[in-house]
């Protein structure tokens, strides 16, 4: 049995979805007015792995406010920073929500957050797990086209 080109795209095309959404990472810039509060969210799922940086600058050489709102309902007050880098694990689904309260400041700031989410599979990162799943069923195919050999 010959492999067709329409087999070949039918591999390609469902490899792409089977990696879409497995990672996400994402940089933002935020302007956070003086007296105002920014607030920023992430959809999480059980058992991700967070990773997330930001470091704030502006005229006023205050920090701003900085705290977190995990899916589990646990508040955590970093106090004033200036940068922050955490990373953690997603016990349950929902949405982890930042707060950047720049209230106590005359002066805006300039918020650079970066933050990267990878998806777990039993305990193995998405990417790794989903080619560790193409590759044996790439041997079973194989290991089927030998044995249908040897019989025809």
């Amino acid at each position: 049995m010959k492999l067709n080109r329409s087999s070949i795209a039918l591999a390609v095309l469902t490899l792409m979805l089977a990696l879409t959404g497995t990672a996400q990472a994402t940089t933002l810039s935020l302007n956070v007015q003086a007296g105002t509060e920014v607030i920023r969210t992430i959809d999480l799922a059980a058992g991700d792995h967070i990773l997330l940086k930001f470091s704030a600058v502006g005229d006023d050489p205050t920090a701003l406010n900085f705290w977190g709102a995990f899916p589990n309902g646990t508040t955590i007050d970093y106090g004033e920073v200036s940068q922050r880098e955490m990373s953690f694990v997603s016990e349950g689904s929902g949405q982890f929500v930042m707060h950047f309260d720049n209230r106590n400041s005359s002066s805006s700031k300039l918020v650079t957050l970066n933050y990267e989410v990878e998806h777990y599979y039993f305990g193995i990162p998405s990417v790794l797990f989903i080619v560790v799943a193409i590759t044996v069923l790439l041997v079973c195919v194989v290991a089927g086209y030998i044995i249908m050999g040897k019989y025809s």
